[in-house]
């Protein structure tokens, strides 16, 4: 099934290459466990947005929608990745749409983001960054021991 689907998605971005299909692109990188997020974008594409779903894989975090605009259908896809950004885990949702402007998308990741904040609550910070301690000092030397022998060492200059 896998195959079929990254030969598809081949197919089509040929095709795109070749002036067949316009396809746009819009990222969102929000700090929320993937687990978490996965359920919440099909239901914000299915339920909130109402589109139709026509595929959806969670292991590999995409889903295949269409969207009706204008009279027309257009067919859309939504990825969820599980990224690390400065060593936290987080998830970024890429949105393409068929043949709509970019604007369309970054309005959407807009929408999702509002309902991942609702349902999920505000994302967790980025971890505060400890500043660099200071190199060690070396110890300053330690005066000879008295008693080897030779003569009293002053301390003052």
């Amino acid at each position: 099934m896998r195959w079929l689907v990254a030969s598809v998605l081949t197919v089509a971005i040929a095709a795109g290459a070749l002036g067949g299909i316009a396809w746009a692109r819009s990222e969102k990188t929000l700090a929320y466990p993937r687990d978490q997020a996965w359920p919440a974008a099909v239901r914000f594409l299915a339920v909130d947005e109402r589109l139709r779903i026509v595929e959806k894989d969670p292991d590999a975090g995409y889903v295949l929608f269409e969207l009706r605009d204008e009279g027309k259908l257009f067919r859309g896809a939504l990825e969820v990745i599980a990224v690390a950004v400065d060593g936290r885990p987080v998830v970024r949702f890429v949105l393409a749409i068929e043949d709509r402007p970019s604007w369309l998308e970054a309005a959407m990741l807009g929408r999702l983001e509002r309902k991942l904040r609702v349902e999920l609550g505000s994302p967790s910070p980025a971890p505060t960054k400890q500043p660099k301690a200071p190199p060690a000092q070396p110890p300053p030397e330690a005066p000879p021991p008295a008693g080897d022998g030779g003569p009293p060492i002053s301390p003052t200059p």
